[in-house]
């Protein structure tokens, strides 16, 4: 992949398997996890999460890429969970890949309804989302 910061290469620096999700940190600071739809998950799994996350980034806050297949469709408890600021202290701002149509209607009724205790957007594209999270780095 290639950034469109002074068109410098971006690499995964580390990456865990925690349940459901894939947690990749890149070269430019950012974090990426990926929700897989094949394994659920619950407010548990992603407190276990806050765990791989807070190691892979020696406790210092970072933006999050979050992407997710197409049946990754996260739990309402989750979702009211997760909005909260302390839930997930380490994340400066969460931009979220919607690439389905329940994708979207559901980031729209997470930003409307539990409204995220951090900076959250909803973007169609990761390379939006990554300009976007860019900002705060």
């Amino acid at each position: 992949m290639v950034s469109s910061v002074k068109n410098k290469e971006v690499s995964i620096v580390a990456w865990e398997i925690c349940g459901a999700f894939t947690v990749k940190l890149r070269s430019d600071g950012i974090l990426h996890s990926h929700t897989s739809s094949a394994i659920n998950f619950d407010i548990e799994s992603m407190k276990q999460f806050n765990v791989v996350m807070a190691k892979m980034l020696n406790n210092q806050p970072a933006p999050l890429l979050i992407t997710l297949d197409e049946f990754a469709i996260p739990p309402d408890d989750v979702r009211d969970y997760w909005a909260k600021k302390e839930s997930c202290p380490l994340s400066l701002a969460d931009a979220y890949v919607a690439v389905s149509l329940s994708h979207k209607l559901i980031g729209s009724v997470y930003l409307k309804f539990n409204k995220p205790g951090r900076p959250t957007k909803i973007f169609t594209n990761k390379e939006d989302a990554v300009d976007w999270l860019k900002t705060f780095l």
